[in-house]
């Protein structure tokens, strides 16, 4: 595999971000909740599974140190990477209005 860095990756780590809260919001709506509650889980969750993916969670698993590298498949061997860690926790807040006041 190849990593190349050519400017795609904020883009694809905020469509992530976006599908990953597009994803959680779904799954609580399929319980009875108010929206402002669903809204307020979503960010909450949304923000701590980014900030897991982003590594600035920091986690261990049977007592080593996890530290995930966000990639994205963008050819057959082709990785774009941004040469660190990722930050999608950074869109969490930033792109929740938009998935539950559309009309801004």
């Amino acid at each position: 595999m190849n990593l190349v860095s050519t400017g795609a990756f904020d883009r694809l780590q905020q469509a992530l971000t976006v599908e990953l809260l597009r994803t959680i919001k779904l799954e609580l709506e399929k319980v009875d909740a108010p929206e402002d509650l669903i809204e307020h889980l979503t960010g909450s969750i949304g923000f701590a599974v980014a900030s897991l993916i982003d590594d600035t969670a920091g986690f261990a698993a049977n007592g080593e140190n996890v530290s995930p590298l966000l990639t994205f498949l963008t050819g057959d061997k082709t990785l774009e990477f941004c040469g660190g860690n990722s930050y999608m926790h950074e869109y969490v807040h930033r792109l929740l209005p938009g998935l539950f006041h559309p009309e801004g």
